[in-house]
């Protein structure tokens, strides 16, 4: 097992820790903030029964989510960080491998690096485990590890199934969940951390009913489209792209190092009655037959009038023809 860390989660956990246990006046030393970062990386190999060398991930200074947010900014808030963030990032990243993309958060990192080795059906190396407090990445499938902070219960290790599944809380204020099914429940109750809204005025409670009974990723598809359509109407694919893709874990990068970004389902659009847009490589090559003449639209567009047509006439025929009961 490769444990995969989420350095970004250290940095303040460890740097707030070690002030709060500093009992000298002044900053704690560095030597004290490194000894209990490695008591906390050593209980962490040894819960996750690593076999291989662990690797962190940091975010980069910019974000991609920040310009797909257009009804409420990214992660408008203030964050204060300990006096030591800066030195102990450099000494983790002189000392073990990490990952750092500028666009990128560690989650999608982490998500990327998980997704490439245990979502490929051929893959027989070491299987890899996310470890973060984290409950956003529960959403990706794998292997998952969360330890115990305040009142936060440890959590897992855990393998997490593509689908996954939900639990509303006692208190009944928040969901607890897994896997494809957890994102969705995002989508419509949004991430207040992350100042992403979700659909606006949609409660816990409203979200584990919509989603509580489902079985398959194309029922809870359905379920959240219905609900942003109760209150944007026609725009509701509009607005349920934008809160998705900001709260989408990136699985995988193009051709030019450029986050995948979520897509609404084309399976799951059809069978809801919605037309999914054109294959782009589809499109671009009849636009290239029609600049070169080798496609006459005009033809085209006739063509398909006479075969509806002909359909509604035998349509008419095979009505008429029917004897009476």
């Amino acid at each position: 097992m490769q444990p995969l860390i989420d350095g970004d989660v250290l940095l303040y956990e460890i740097g707030f820790a070690a002030e709060a246990g500093w009992k000298s006046p002044g900053f704690p030393h560095f030597d004290y903030v490194a000894d209990m970062f490695e008591m906390r990386l050593a209980n962490l190999l040894a819960i996750t029964e690593a076999t291989q060398p662990p690797i962190f991930f940091f975010t980069g200074k910019t974000n991609f989510r920040t310009e797909i947010a257009k009804l409420s900014p990214y992660k408008a808030r203030n964050s204060f960080k300990p006096f030591h963030y800066y030195n102990l990032k450099a000494y983790i990243r002189g000392k073990y491998e990490y990952r750092q993309v500028e666009g990128l958060e560690a989650d999608d990192l982490m998500a990327i690096e998980q997704c490439k080795h245990d979502g490929n059906p051929l893959y027989r190396g070491t299987p890899t485990i996310i470890c973060t407090r984290d409950k956003d990445l529960r959403a990706v499938p794998g292997w998952h590890y969360g330890w115990e902070l305040g009142n936060q219960p440890q959590f897992g290790p855990k393998f997490v199934s593509e689908f996954g599944n939900i639990e509303l809380s006692l208190d009944r204020k928040s969901i607890k969940g897994e896997g494809l099914l957890f994102f969705y429940s995002q989508c419509l109750t949004g991430d207040k951390v992350d100042t992403i809204p979700g659909l606006p005025g949609c409660g816990v409670v409203y979200a584990f009913d919509k989603l509580s009974g489902c079985l398959t990723s194309q029922d809870a598809f359905k379920a959240v489209l219905e609900a942003y359509r109760s209150l944007y109407g026609a725009s509701a694919e509009e607005q349920l792209l934008e809160q998705g893709r900001l709260l989408w874990m990136t699985r995988e990068l193009d051709e030019e190092g450029k986050p995948v970004l979520w897509q609404l389902p084309k399976l799951e659009m059809e069978e809801s009655g919605l037309k999914p847009d054109i294959d782009p490589s589809l499109k671009e090559g009849l636009e290239a037959l029609a600049s070169d003449g080798l496609l006459d639209t005009n033809a085209s567009t006739k063509l398909k009038l006479e075969s509806e047509s002909t359909s509604l006439q035998d349509d008419s025929q095979s009505t008429t023809n029917v004897p009476n009961a």
